[in-house]
């Protein structure tokens, strides 16, 4: 997948619809949104930018008479799981994947979507409204992994902005990476044979933006992308007096990150293996949410 923000027109077939909900934390028996059927082709289009696949497992948080948990596991084959309040759209829902063959890779559970356990998914679906999704959001941070895909129709997470946008005929699908935190310090390592490379780097980090700063000033970030647990950075260094480029690509595991350094432009040019380790840990990037 292409991880700059991307804008596609689709051949969308018909407007979507809007899925039940329950948009408070109280225990609630009636959905705050209504109801519209959507598109088959939109729910396709949903699976298809969230990657999904065979060893996935799917929510639908607002899951409605259940076609996106149905496509989920009858086109990709994944396991899903819908989360509705209304009991009839349960019955129906569930109806409707023994009627697709699906039953044994569905389940549909009456819940409030605030209240229900997402932990175990790694891809979220949603159809609701804007404030709605807002009220999710510190929800989602604080039970999904990083690298957790979150894919909402129509509408967006206010100023958590998509990591990809398919735009067309007045509808929006939206995909997130449930963001790693690099916010602190961290001392990172790039091993090269003769002379290990080692500074101190400071990171400032908004959702998934991340701005980098060298402690020591001896080194220059040109770029900084963040995608779930893969972090990318690009670092003109100057420690040894001959500037240099070096290109870090690695995945993050909590307090640790680990990759593949390239150095360009340098005697000791080549490739090496990079690690960091925080060493201080900066405060979340959502306010109350702690890992």
């Amino acid at each position: 997948m292409r991880k700059k923000v991307v804008f596609i027109v689709l051949l969308l077939a018909s407007l979507p619809g809007l899925s039940f909900c329950s948009a408070t934390p109280q225990v609630k028996t009636e959905p705050d949104v209504i109801f519209i059927t959507t598109s088959h082709k939109i729910v396709k289009e949903m699976l298809k930018l969230a990657e999904l696949k065979k060893d996935d497992v799917l929510y639908d948080l607002g899951s409605g008479d259940g076609r996106i948990v149905i496509a989920a596991a009858r086109d990709f084959g994944a396991r899903a799981v819908g989360i509705e309040i209304d009991p009839d759209l349960i019955n129906e829902s569930t109806e409707n994947a023994r009627k697709a063959g699906v039953a044994e890779r569905t389940s549909f559970r009456k819940e409030d979507i605030f209240k229900a356990d997402i932990h175990e998914a790694t891809v979220v679906t949603l159809f609701l409204l804007p404030g709605v999704n807002e009220m999710l959001r510190p929800k989602l941070f604080k039970e999904l992994t990083p690298g957790t895909r979150v894919v909402s129709h129509r509408f967006d997470m206010g100023d958590w902005k998509p990591d990809v946008s398919l735009r067309g005929y007045g509808s929006d699908v939206y995909l997130w990476f449930i963001p790693a935190q690099v916010d602190g310090e961290w001392q990172i390592a790039v091993y090269r044979e003769k002379d290990p490379w080692r500074q101190i780097f400071r990171f400032h980090q908004s959702y998934q933006v991340v701005q980098g700063t060298d402690v020591r000033k001896k080194a220059v970030f040109k770029d900084v992308e963040l995608y779930g647990k893969e972090i990318n950075m690009v670092i003109e260094n100057n420690s040894t007096g001959a500037w240099s480029v070096m290109e870090l690509t690695g995945q993050i595991e909590g307090d640790t990150m680990e990759g593949t350094a390239v150095v360009k432009g340098s005697p000791s040019a080549g490739e090496y293996a990079w690690k960091g380790v925080r060493m201080k840990k900066a405060p979340s990037i959502l306010p109350g949410i702690v890992r």
